[in-house]
């Protein structure tokens, strides 16, 4: 080995004591390996950090997509359940029509041709909704028009339950509540 590079610090005297073990000239040699070993795993780590903070920033991009991904479809479920909600007032008043729309059925078919129905009102009473409010103005009726128009709401399992009647002139109105009759 060269003696520039693996020398043992000391100069040669005789005087004060001997020189250090042969094995000892291996210490220079382990410090130089341990600065290329260290500048090595240094370089190794810095390379890796600039990989690492590469692929954070492929990652946010992706991040940054999937967030906007993710409005989008939570903006379409918001309009979707929107429509919902819209589609299930529709339901709701379809269904709730469907029982006024027979009774007004029959109350039109039970005025004879020459007598004209110029209003006809049925809303769901408030508290009760089963219910039935019946408001209806006759033009050229008679208390038998009245007869029949309860009637047939009768044969539609309803009963008129506290009925009024009052004429002015040639118009008819007739007020009642209809409840359902469970058979």
């Amino acid at each position: 080995m060269s003696e520039y590079i693996c020398h043992d610090f000391k100069t040669p005297r005789t005087d004060t004591s001997k020189r250090l073990p042969n094995s000892f000239k291996l210490v220079p040699l382990a410090f130089y390996l341990a600065l290329v070993g260290g500048t090595y795993f240094m370089t190794m780590d810095w390379l890796a950090y600039k990989k690492a903070q590469q692929a954070k920033q492929q990652f946010e991009q992706v991040r940054k997509e999937h967030e906007g991904v993710s409005k989008q479809l939570m903006n379409e479920k918001m309009a979707l359940d929107a429509e919902t909600a819209k589609a299930e007032v529709v339901a709701k008043w379809v269904e709730g029509a469907r029982n006024i729309q027979p009774i007004s059925v029959a109350i039109a078919r039970a005025m004879p041709p020459e007598v004209r129905i110029s209003d006809l009102s049925i809303e769901r009473g408030d508290q009760v909704p089963a219910n039935l409010s019946l408001t209806l103005r006759i033009n050229g009726g008679s208390a038998t028009e009245v007869a029949l128009v309860d009637s047939s709401i009768t044969r539609l399992n309803y009963r008129s339950y506290s009925p009024q009647q009052s004429k002015n002139g040639d118009i008819i109105e007739y007020r009642s509540t209809l409840v359902r009759q469970e058979q």
